[in-house]
């Protein structure tokens, strides 16, 4: 009886202190919540650059870095990195690589085979093509493809 009416003195009431008790904590655990997930990004995993007849990747979860080589003449078309997946396409294949699994993966796209549009962003790359699509998943770390319906 004595808590119950010390507890009265202090205008809180059980429920009161029951929410106090939860919310206090939870703002505290906010404050320590990275800005960039606050602000919808997730931080990149990934890392991407082109030098002279080579591109190299690098995975922040395995911490290791990946070589590919480029061939004689093979040009870049459009590259991109974000989240956990990055891509290159080039005038003779597009190259993903996940940062998960540190792997990469390519597959073959022609020269007659326009590029239309390139995306990479969070786990996935997209690539359109006159033909074709594709898309690359950063937890399978493969490439999939699909003809596109063209009118005649």
């Amino acid at each position: 009886m004595i808590r119950r009416h010390l507890s009265a003195a202090r205008g809180l009431s059980p429920s009161r202190r029951i929410v106090r008790s939860l919310l206090i904590p939870a703002i505290l655990a906010g404050a320590f919540i990275h800005p960039a997930v606050v602000a919808g990004q997730a931080p990149s995993n990934v890392a991407l650059y082109l030098i002279p007849r080579e591109i190299l990747f690098f995975s922040a979860h395995a911490g290791v870095w990946t070589s590919v080589r480029l061939d004689a003449g093979e040009r870049i078309l459009q590259r991109g990195a974000d989240g956990n997946v990055a891509a290159v396409v080039t005038s003779q294949r597009a190259i993903g690589f996940s940062a998960v699994l540190n792997a990469t993966h390519e597959i073959r796209v022609t020269e007659d085979e326009t590029l239309e549009n390139f995306k990479a962003e969070g786990n996935v790359a997209t690539l359109l093509t006159r033909r074709r699509a594709f898309g690359f998943s950063a937890a399978t770390g493969k490439w999939a493809d699909v003809e596109r319906f063209q009118p005649r």
